[in-house]
């Protein structure tokens, strides 16, 4: 085989390994559409969601980032040349100008004009006085935010650039980011309107609609700048996302690689360097934009995958030999400035020189993700083509999954209904149709929960009655689309009010069905008994969302709806915050709380054996999530049996599972501490 065709051969394996390893062109096409539209439901009157990071992009891989931006929408940000008595008239806007600023090119002070009515916390700490004129401070508005998150999840966010950012169990940093919308374009960026493009990416269609969209500002000053303390960084977080999903497949699965190659090599950096994230998976962003956009589309062929990931290498050695990495916007800030020179840049160019000569071999180095590529594409030379090519029934389960798994997480707020229904109304393709709906009868569920309430201050059996049927029927859409959450809220509904057989008949169904559980599926390997099921007999996406059930979820702002034992499991949560339960344990623990009231000791007391033994169960079980030893615990009180309950409180505690994260939302110490006494 001539040298040019072992590339070719060698390219097209690596290709489809990433290709199964990042997610194919379908894949990745429907995680980015789920993001869009969970965005849009997730808005609020106040807030802005814009979900970030290797997700958002659609890349899902050990490691991927899930990050978040939050855009308080009272609050204005202006040009300085631009008419703003309109916005001044709003008293509920709070209104900021932006103001050059003596640092590199990329940055602005915030002057303060008009503090609305609507300001909330954050704001006021963070108002400074500075030679006569009141700013915001965006080192004390980023503290503020990071102590308030902080205190609402009860652990130690951290501050990381504009972030507060918090590792979980998993070892996946989650970003979160208060922003401004700034919606002007901003002048330090307009070269990047006009320059030269051999590829013509991204076409001026794109461009425009990412000049309209504006930017945003992120509360983070130059760190080679003195008055860092007041400056924030110009951030084109929305249009990065758009130009992403803009490339082709191949093009992001050579982003996707660049990714991995930077998460392999960061150990080696921190080692040589002190310093993990001298090279940030921004800089990676960066990198992949200017190749692409300095190279013609036909360049971008699944049989020159490596060519073209050696070419955006090439493009970080030369950035690092040069001592700049020039941002993709703002081409006049450089990147590096403060982090990558003197022995710095020498040993990090050592570093990627020595890396790049090893050609095929780089894709061998690292132990953040194994095994290595390299290590994948001798397997796949040798004969094992199974990690090139999976069955396509593989795809279509994975696919499904990414779907119901997006869709279920959804947290519904006041106003998603009107968003879902407009999704619904727009949508074109089935899976549109499908996400409109179901976020629609997920809302209406969601209000259903919270009218339950009205019936306890209604005057008059009548008035009492029209309120318990208006929430009955605004649950039972969803009732018919899932199992759980859908149709084991429709069982807690009858229970709380005194319809045992019904709701004994639901959790019987939900008991003895055959699911897949989808808030902790990685621990299962369910895609045989899918493909058994459902692939290839042409279901439609509602009929395949009978296969999978979530936990059934209670919201504080719907107490009345869950059911009183659960209480103090509900009141210890933030407004927002919801408790999960796993269906299969919460059905048993209904059935338990319905014979009892019914009175059939016999079948209580087999629905608490039946109770014991989930609690061992490996997906939905006591040693992932506290809250089936709560569930037990309750059923012990309910019998009186203290020295039992006592032991499962204690257990609680001590869980450290999928749901250990939550421990700070446990009330078991205050059960135990109500027994003892």
């Amino acid at each position: 085989m001539s040298d040019q065709g072992e590339q070719y051969d060698k390219s097209w394996v690596l290709y489809h390994i990433l290709d199964g390893f990042i997610g194919s062109r379908e894949t990745v096409a429907v995680r980015r559409k789920l993001i869009v539209a969970i965005d849009q439901l997730e808005n609020s009157m106040m807030t802005e969601i814009f979900t970030t990071g290797s997700r958002a992009e659609g890349m899902h891989f050990e490691g991927s980032d899930a990050d978040l931006m939050c855009t308080v929408k009272h609050v204005i940000v202006m040009c300085p040349h631009k008419d703003v008595s309109y916005q001044i008239d709003s008293e509920t806007n709070t209104v900021l100008m932006m103001r050059d600023t003596n640092c590199r090119p990329g940055y602005a002070n915030l002057e303060l004009v008009q503090l609305g009515k609507g300001y909330d916390s954050l704001l006021e700490p963070a108002i400074v006085q500075k030679r006569g004129v009141y700013f915001i401070s965006s080192e004390i508005f980023r503290r503020t935010f990071t102590d308030l998150f902080s205190e609402e999840l009860q652990t130690n966010m951290e501050m990381h650039g504009p972030a507060a950012t918090l590792q979980d169990e998993h070892s996946v940093d989650l970003d979160r980011v208060v922003s401004f919308q700034f919606y002007y374009w901003p002048s330090e960026a307009n070269e990047w309107l006009s320059r030269p493009r051999l590829s013509g990416w991204p076409d001026k269609t794109l461009r425009d609609q990412i000049v309209q969209g504006g930017c945003h500002l992120v509360p983070v000053g130059d760190k080679t700048s003195a008055d860092q303390f007041v400056q924030w960084r110009i951030s084109f977080t929305t249009a990065e996302r758009k130009l992403i999903h803009s490339l082709t497949h191949v093009q992001f699965v050579v982003y996707g690689l660049l990714k991995y190659f930077l998460k392999q090599i960061s150990g080696m950096v921190k080692q040589i360097l002190g310093e993990q994230d001298i090279i940030s998976s921004y800089i990676i962003k960066t990198v992949i934009f200017h190749a692409v956009e300095s190279t013609p589309g036909s360049f971008w062929q699944e049989k020159q995958t490596f060519l073209c990931f050696m070419l955006c290498l090439k493009i970080l050695v030369n950035w690092v030999k040069v001592g700049h990495c020039p941002n993709y916007f703002i081409k006049n800030n450089n990147m590096f400035l403060g982090k990558v020179y003197g022995e710095n840049q020498r040993k990090l160019l050592r570093v990627l020189t020595d890396l790049y000569d090893m050609k095929w071999g780089c894709l061998s180095v690292g132990t953040y993700i194994q095994p290595t590529i390299g290590e994948l594409m001798q397997s796949v030379r040798k004969g094992t083509k199974g990690y090139v090519l999976p069955p396509q029934k593989i795809s279509e389960y994975e696919c499904d999954v990414n779907i119901f798994c997006k869709l279920f997480s959804f947290r519904e707020n006041e106003d998603s209904l009107p968003v879902s229904l407009k999704l619904l109304s727009a949508s074109r393709s089935d899976i549109d149709e499908f996400i409109g709906y179901f976020a629609t009868v997920q809302a209406l569920s969601y209000t259903g929960m919270k009218t339950f309430g009205e019936h306890v201050t209604a005057r008059g059996n009548k008035e009492k009655y029209k309120s318990l049927r208006k929430s009955k029927n605004l649950l039972r859409p969803f009732a018919t689309v899932c199992t759980s959450p859908g149709l084991l809220s429709f069982a807690t509904y009858y229970y709380q009010t005194g319809n045992y057989m019904k709701s004994l008949e639901i959790c019987d169904k939900m008991i003895s069905s055959s699911t897949i559980y989808l808030d902790n599926i990685s621990s299962c390997n369910y895609s045989d008994r899918y493909e058994q099921l459902f692939s290839g007999r042409g279901y439609n996406l509602l009929h395949r969302c009978q296969a999978f059930v979530s936990d059934i979820t209670f919201v504080r702002e719907a107490t009345q709806f869950c059911p009183p034992e659960l209480h103090p499991e509900i009141t210890k949560r933030f407004i927002g915050n919801a408790l999960k339960i796993p269906p299969l344990p919460y059905a048993v623990f209904l059935s338990f709380l319905c014979y009892h009231e019914l009175g059939d000791i016999r079948k209580r007391d087999t629905a608490l054996i039946h109770l014991r033994a989930v609690k061992y169960d490996k997906d939905q079980g006591g040693g992932e999530y506290w809250i089936v030893h709560n569930l037990l615990g309750i059923c012990y009180e309910t019998v009186r049996d203290t020295r039992r309950a006592l032991r499962e409180y204690r257990d609680s505690l001590g869980v450290d599972g999928v749901g250990g994260c939550t421990q700070y939302k446990n009330p078991a110490k205050e059960r135990i501490t109500h027994l003892q006494h």
